[in-house]
């Protein structure tokens, strides 16, 4: 399947996305998680690469701690918005931003880079990472970091939620490990896949090690349950203290809605 399909279905979401998602309490908390689980491996003077952007919002965050960063989208949309950001921030001259699927991500002029990021579930759009697994390879600096937050083979909030709603062809949508059709928005379906972190690891060997991949929304649930979130604020701020002490746990980590893969790259 073409990139096509998903560059439609996110330049519908574009609008309002930052309403629906970024500014959302569950995915304020979630973002923090991920920010929380990275650590501070970026800092000033660093070039970092953003694969599937959205937005802007991690690459604005990026560049108030000093580093210059390009940002890549399938989606025109959200690159518009994420160049509207940095404007607005006044940190246009630390970002660049330019519609690029992530499977074309060689297409880039070869820079050197200090570490590569990917939030929630870009690269679950990629049929065969080993391409770009490649050129990151080449791009990446030794000893620079890469942080792919992936949605993750098994969710046990979608897992129990779907079947309550009757929805069971969702319920287990994750466990093949193939690929699902998806909709977001509207009527337009692209596929979404599912790799394990085992396959992520291998992939992206021998050119960088493993280092850890930590669970993000173990309990706290999934971005449409934001109703619930809204409707239960105090019970969800709890589900998110609860996700900071096992969400690197075995087991636990295991059933999260993403996972955050963290790689390096070896020395040369």
């Amino acid at each position: 399947m073409s990139t096509e399909a998903v560059q439609r279905a996110f330049d519908e979401l574009a609008p309002d996305y930052d309403e629906d998602f970024t500014g959302s309490r569950i995915g304020r908390l979630q973002r923090a998680a991920f920010w929380r689980l990275l650590g501070a491996p970026f800092g000033e003077g660093d070039h970092v690469l953003d694969l599937g952007c959205g937005t802007g919002e991690d690459a604005v965050r990026l560049a108030r701690l000093g580093c210059s960063v390009d940002g890549i989208d399938v989606s025109p949309g959200m690159i518009e918005a994420a160049r509207a950001r940095a404007e607005a921030e006044g940190l246009a001259e630390s970002l660049s931003f330019r519609a690029l699927p992530i499977e074309r991500v060689a297409d880039l002029a070869p820079e050197r880079y200090e570490g590569v990021i990917s939030n929630f579930g870009p690269v679950n759009c990629v049929e065969d990472l080993a391409p770009v697994a490649r050129t990151l390879g080449e791009r990446v600096r030794p000893g620079g970091v890469v942080a792919l937050c992936v949605m993750s083979r098994f969710c046990l909030w979608e897992t129990l939620f779907y079947p309550l709603t009757l929805q069971l062809h969702k319920a287990f949508r994750r466990f093949s490990g193939e690929y699902a059709e998806s909709r977001v928005g509207g009527d337009e379906s692209f596929r979404v896949y599912y790799p394990s972190v085992r396959l992520i690891v291998e992939t992206f060997a021998p050119e960088f090690a493993f280092e850890r991949a930590p669970g993000i929304g173990v309990f706290l649930p999934p971005s449409y349950l934001e109703p619930f979130a809204q409707r239960f604020p105090g019970l969800v701020e709890t589900l998110a203290g609860v996700d900071r002490v096992v969400g690197g746990w075995p087991v636990f980590r295991s059933v999260a809605d993403h996972r955050l893969v963290l790689l390096r790259r070896r020395a040369a």
